[in-house]
């Protein structure tokens, strides 16, 4: 996330309870090929950039010595600190300040790291002059991940990610369009990483099947930027009570038994999840 995020204006004002609670971390396996393509092990230092949440710095903490989360947004850094203490993570530290931030000076006190991730935020950044920056303050044979998965609600396949997109049209003048699966970013970033001096560059694929309860579908879509609560103003409580709606009538339709197999009172989804990786 950038600095802008930590404006008045931040797309992201409002939402950071429901992104700590209802945006899923990256799963075990992502966590688990960081872990030994990087080597990472107590003596690791990692810095998390635009960390949201934490939802890769407090399942990361358990496999490294310490893990600095960076955001600007100090309310999203609040969040984080209860996940990291609900999880019982200790050897998280908490730094407000943006990729802007820690090109200007901030890198000056947080000094070099053995590898940098970034999990849905790079795209909000200054890449190119991030990457050069993360370069010089990379320990050598260390190295940097993007972690991007699906975003369904505009480029999700289901049906029922269908309905919930024309129930916040009705209520949203400015969606985004929902384009299905198409490449998000114009800028391929191996190519990006390969260009800025990293090595090795190689990108990994996961798939993670993700049961979403119809409070996690609400909650999920009040953690997206431009279905912030705010942005509904005063029509909020009757787009969450519409939406309920339709969500409720949806797992009804479904009856007993559905025929792909997942589970009738929940809404399936198989997330696709991107590792962009280099080693300096």
């Amino acid at each position: 996330m950038t600095a802008d995020e930590n404006s008045t204006a931040s797309p992201f004002e409002g939402t950071e309870e429901y992104y700590a609670d209802h945006r899923p971390d990256y799963g075990e396996p992502v966590v688990q090929y960081l872990r030994d393509r990087f080597q990472l092990d107590g003596s690791a230092r990692v810095l998390d950039l635009g960390c949201g949440t934490g939802q890769i710095a407090v399942p990361l903490a358990a496999h490294v010595g310490t893990v600095v989360g960076m955001d600007p947004n100090e309310e999203m850094l609040r969040q984080a600190r209860r996940k990291a203490r609900d999880a019982g993570r200790e050897n998280v530290e908490w730094v407000v300040g943006s990729d802007a931030d820690l090109r200007e000076s901030l890198h000056e006190d947080l000094g070099t790291f053995w590898l940098t991730t970034m999990g849905r935020s790079f795209h909000w950044m200054d890449q190119e002059a991030t990457l050069d920056r993360l370069y010089r303050t990379t320990e050598p044979g260390g190295g940097v991940a993007t972690v991007n998965d699906t975003e369904w609600l505009t480029k999700g396949v289901e049906d029922w990610q269908a309905d919930v997109y024309r129930v916040a049209d009705e209520y949203l003048d400015d969606l985004p369009p929902r384009t299905g699966p198409v490449e998000e970013y114009d800028d391929p970033w191996d190519e990006l990483l390969e260009d800025h001096g990293f090595s090795d560059v190689e990108v990994r694929k996961f798939e993670s099947e993700r049961e979403w309860t119809v409070e996690g579908v609400v909650g999920y879509v009040f953690s997206l930027s431009f279905c912030s609560p705010e942005r509904f103003g005063d029509d909020r409580e009757a787009f969450e009570a519409d939406l309920r709606t339709r969500l409720n009538e949806l797992r009804d339709e479904r009856g007993e038994g559905s025929e792909d197999g997942r589970n009738e009172g929940t809404f399936g989804q198989t997330a696709d999840i991107d590792v962009t990786s280099g080693r300096k």
